[in-house]
């Protein structure tokens, strides 16, 4: 009898640990999240952008004609004053004439030359034909007074001079044409020395500046309108960025902007002055087609004097700035339904809380809660969380 009792006391606490086993296992277990704080203070989105520094007004000298560039005295950094010499080009030369051309050349002269003389000749016999026919006209008149020569005979015979005198004026337009000829031929055969007999062009600065770059930095062939040198004023600084036309639309006018990694300490203040006009299209490192702008800042303070023109550095602009913001982590924010929302940790369970998302930067979410600061929130939320889970925090 009594080993049938204790048979069954064993049996019934086997059952009751199988039963416990079976409802520990089906109990939820904490699901072990990460969490975050909501907080008030001021919400900054920024733009952050590579730019660089250029020089506000920037001359190009260029070769004003094709020639023979001398190599340059000046180097980049140095000083120009306003209508100092800062290049000097001897004109090109002519092309030599070889053995063959030049004998055919000297050919052309002396055929022009003949051509002349038979000029002259023609205009030697216009001259005495027309001196003969004033003669005829003076004595023609003379008898026409005393009624011995009709007026049909008085009018033949000035028509006759008239001619005479237009035969004349071809004559000497045919030596002047022949002797412009000759003198075109016997420029071709002038095969005068280089650079000795040729003058130098010399170049000269448009503004008073230093040199900011040299285009050619030894002597050469250079072809006229080729950029020697680039002169400005390098304390005379703007800050150039390219954004996205849309970006670029967004912003505020005069919005100030900051200046980090410029290869000094702390950030250099700037602000919008310009938005360029004209917008052009740039394909990207993973080749999407974007519509960029550039845009011009002028500082806030005098910059540093190590900076020069073509500086790089990173600029952030302001684009949104807003007071007494409620912000929660953009981790801690995810789409819900047609809005947003996040996950409140209550009582060690979680509940959802819908959020009307204004903006965000690349930390902070601003929304519109009722939710009080210092709240705590799931950051970065497993895809299985849902509202009424038991949690515990991991971090």
């Amino acid at each position: 009898m009594k080993f049938l009792i204790h048979k069954r006391l064993v049996l019934s606490a086997a059952a009751a640990v199988v039963v416990g086993l079976l409802a520990w296992t089906a109990w939820p277990q904490r699901v072990t999240v990460e969490t975050a704080t909501l907080s008030q203070g001021e919400f900054v989105r920024e733009l952050v952008e590579d730019a660089q520094t250029r020089v506000r007004d920037r001359y190009t000298v260029a070769a004003p004609l094709t020639g023979h560039l001398l190599r340059p005295r000046l180097k980049p950094g140095d000083s120009v004053s306003a209508g100092d010499a800062v290049a000097a080009i001897a004109p090109i030369a002519p092309g030599l004439l070889d053995a063959r051309s030049l004998a055919e050349q000297g050919e052309r002269v002396a055929a022009m030359q003949a051509g002349l003389a038979r000029a002259q000749a023609h205009l030697a016999r216009a001259q005495s034909a027309l001196q003969q026919a004033t003669s005829e006209l003076d004595r023609t008149e003379s008898l026409a007074r005393e009624g011995f020569v009709s007026s049909n005979q008085l009018e033949s015979v000035r028509l006759t001079r008239q001619q005479r005198l237009q035969e004349l004026t071809m004559a000497e337009q045919d030596r002047n044409s022949t002797a412009h000829d000759l003198q075109r031929l016997r420029i071709g055969l002038a095969q005068a020395g280089w650079p000795a007999a040729q003058g130098l062009w010399r170049v000269h600065s448009p503004v008073a500046g230093r040199v900011l770059r040299l285009y050619r930095d030894s002597e050469g062939p250079v072809a006229s309108g080729a950029p020697l040198m680039d002169i400005g004023n390098p304390s005379q600084l703007e800050i150039v960025t390219e954004l996205l036309t849309e970006e670029a639309a967004g912003l505020p006018q005069q919005a100030r902007a900051w200046l980090v990694h410029w290869g000094g300490a702390g950030r250099l203040q700037a602000r919008l002055s310009r938005i360029e006009p004209g917008a052009w299209t740039r394909v990207s490192a993973l080749g999407v087609q974007e519509q960029r702008v550039r845009v011009v800042l002028d500082w806030v303070e005098p910059p540093p004097a190590v900076l020069g023109d073509g500086y790089r550095m990173e600029i952030r602009i302001v684009v949104q700035q807003v007071q007494d913001a409620r912000m929660a982590p953009v981790s801690t924010v995810f789409p819900h339904g047609s809005g947003h929302a996040v996950f409140v940790i209550d009582g060690g369970r979680v509940r959802l809380q819908a959020v009307q998302l204004r903006s965000r930067n690349g930390q902070d979410a601003w929304i519109e809660t009722s939710l009080a600061p210092g709240t705590p929130l799931v950051a970065y939320p497993p895809t299985g969380l849902r509202a009424g889970d038991r949690v515990r925090t991991g971090g």
